[in-house]
């Protein structure tokens, strides 16, 4: 029997039909679950996930409140979304925890890396703190250097794994350069501190900036131990957002670009209000809602950057009140000043 063909395109008419609705259903339903915006507006906080017991970093306090840079950053989110910094309930999670949805964003000092990026549902909205994996050791070995350490035999050597980069950055050294260490698996960084400082490890390896921070929060002992100057890895540390809500991802790349605006251009919170009724730079201008168009592709009000900027500051004055000279870790900003300053920060215009 010969087919019309009306019955002859069937076949080929489904398929496109069919693909065509779940794509609009699809769509549909990805910006209805995905509003991670209008999520938080109506809840009216802001969930942020941090590693705890970094000082400097994150660290929950005995009276149960968190200070540090990344605290800092997860309340620059409260301040853009709700107005308030103090609009956002935080809590130490990993990775994990931002794909099962328990918080809108982490913290928590996450390297950027390719496999995390193409084969997880995350999206790294930018780099804020470009760092590098070093070394901490115990004091009484008579190691000054990394140099020191690879001519040392039968180190034990502390990392966390699986999912750390950490782990997967001493396999390779220890591979590539032959030194006879031998890696210690530990699962939680709590369980790291404690091995390493119980003595059941020689060295661990972490981020630098964590490793000074944490030394210089050992007031009592700090001489018992030695933070190597070399690092051995480039750890670009991001935000971490999944991957389901690119307004999301936008407006958490652009509090963070907002602070480095900021600084780049004069801003900061004790002029904040003066440069928003008087400054003629157009960027200053934009960046502050004074001339409007900021906040329309978020569905926020255009002085959302001012909020941030206002409650918590530019980045230079975030880093400096958390890290900087006046706080007891004394970190120079080396690769995190902006680029006028030979650092690697700088913004995309604000336009």
């Amino acid at each position: 029997m010969k087919r019309s063909r009306f019955s002859r395109a069937l076949p080929m008419a489904f398929p496109v039909a069919l693909l065509v609705m779940m794509m609009v259903v699809t769509s549909s339903g990805v910006v209805q679950a995905a509003s991670t915006i209008e999520t938080v507006k109506n809840r009216g906080f802001v969930l942020c996930g941090v590693t705890d017991r970094v000082p400097g970093f994150s660290l929950h306090e005995a009276d149960g409140s968190w200070s540090g840079f990344f605290v800092d950053f997860c309340r620059a989110a409260g301040a853009a979304v709700l107005g308030n910094a103090d609009a956002v309930q935080i809590e130490s999670y990993w990775l994990d925890a931002l794909e099962g949805r328990e918080v809108d964003i982490l913290h928590a000092g996450s390297t950027w890396t390719l496999v995390r990026d193409t084969t997880r549902m995350i999206d790294f909205p930018g780099i804020y703190f470009y760092d590098g994996q070093g070394f901490i050791l115990h004091s009484n070995l008579g190691v000054k250097s990394l140099k020191d350490a690879m001519t040392t035999k039968d180190l034990k050597v502390c990392a966390i794994g699986p999912s750390s980069t950490a782990r997967a950055n001493l396999e390779e050294f220890i591979a590539n350069t032959g030194v006879t260490w031998t890696l210690v698996p530990i699962q939680t960084m709590d369980g790291m501190w404690r091995a390493f400082f119980g003595g059941r490890c020689d060295m661990a390896i972490h981020d630098r900036s964590a490793l000074v921070a944490v030394h210089a929060g050992r007031l009592d002992d700090s001489d018992d131990y030695v933070v190597l100057p070399e690092v051995i890895s480039k750890e670009p540390l991001a935000p971490a957002v999944r991957s389901d809500d690119v307004q999301w991802r936008d407006l958490i790349f652009w509090v963070t670009m907002a602070t480095i605006a900021a600084e780049d251009l004069g801003v900061n919170q004790d002029n904040v209000d003066d440069m928003l009724a008087h400054s003629t730079s157009p960027e200053v201008r934009r960046l502050l809602g004074a001339d409007p168009g900021i906040g329309v592709g978020f569905g926020l009000s255009d002085d959302w950057a001012y909020q941030v900027i206002k409650q918590l500051g530019n980045y230079g004055e975030i880093f400096a009140r958390n890290l900087g000279p006046k706080t007891q870790f004394k970190m120079s900003r080396g690769l995190n000043q902006l680029w006028r300053d030979g650092g690697l920060l700088y913004a995309p215009p604000v336009r």
